[in-house]
């Protein structure tokens, strides 16, 4: 078979990264196509223009923010061309919900000339607390994951133009507005500049570690990152937040996948 298997993601903590490799192994394999790599993560990676063909594949892997796909995802979602190809959404969330992330995915890639003929959602650990999806994705779910892209792999080679159906619910949820909400810097950050190289946005100062710029979308890519865990955010929403996670969001959920029958 002609054609590419283009794996896009965007990862700021390595998750969606780890299960969009994951899947792409073997779906890569089963339907016989080169996997070509688009990491989204960082700036330069989502001014990219992807074009595909009706024989290239797109797996999409992102990370669910507040229930929906990540806004800083629209304007290259937006450029996408699909052309017919097949394309996987893969919703990565923390243990709570992904509400309408997974349907809004289906939703842009038909919009963007696409077949979806299957889907899933898997859970990582929460970038806020360690202690809501601890551990996740284990080998428990990793073991789901490549069992999916079978499925996956299956459905793409049947040429199946039906669209997967999905839970959520149109309108969307609702996006809350940004809030200027910035990580705080302990005296045992020693400028290492792990933070400002890991950080998505590019907030954070590579002269000083301590100088955050507005913009940054709480990832946690700069706590995840900081070897002397300098890096913290203790401002009351966030703290609310997490307070909220680990009251109700500790009880383990399970992947949910999708497959045109």
């Amino acid at each position: 078979m002609s054609g590419s298997l283009h794996t896009v993601f965007f990862s700021p903590t390595h998750s969606s990264k780890r299960i969009a490799r994951a899947v792409a192994a073997v779906m890569a394999r089963s339907i016989g196509k080169p996997a070509v790599e688009h990491d989204l993560t960082f700036p330069d990676g989502r001014k990219e223009k992807l074009s595909c063909d009706a024989d290239d594949t797109l797996l999409l892997a992102f990370p669910v923010y507040a229930g929906r796909v990540p806004r800083l995802l629209m304007e290259f979602l937006a450029g996408l061309t699909g052309r017919g190809g097949a394309a996987v959404p893969v919703a990565v969330y923390g243990n709570r919900h992904y509400d309408d992330a997974l349907l809004e995915a289906v939703d842009i890639l038909r919009k963007q000339g696409f077949t979806v003929p299957a889907a899933a959602t898997f859970v990582a650990e929460h970038s806020l607390t360690p202690k809501v999806g601890t551990g996740r994705p284990d080998e428990q779910d990793m073991a789901v994951v490549r069992g999916f892209a079978e499925d996956a792999a299956a459905v793409v080679l049947s040429d199946c133009c039906d669209t997967v159906a999905v839970p959520g619910k149109r309108p969307y949820r609702d996006v809350p507005p940004a809030a200027d909400i910035r990580p705080q810097t302990a005296e045992s950050c020693t400028q290492c500049m792990l933070c400002a190289s890991n950080c998505p946005m590019q907030v954070i100062s590579f002269d000083d570690a301590t100088k955050v710029s507005q913009g940054c979308i709480r990832c946690c890519a700069c706590v995840r990152s900081c070897p002397e865990g300098a890096k913290y955010f203790d401002q009351e929403p966030v703290l609310n937040i997490v307070s909220m996670l680990e009251k109700n969001c500790t009880n383990r959920r399970e992947p949910e996948l999708f497959v045109v029958p």
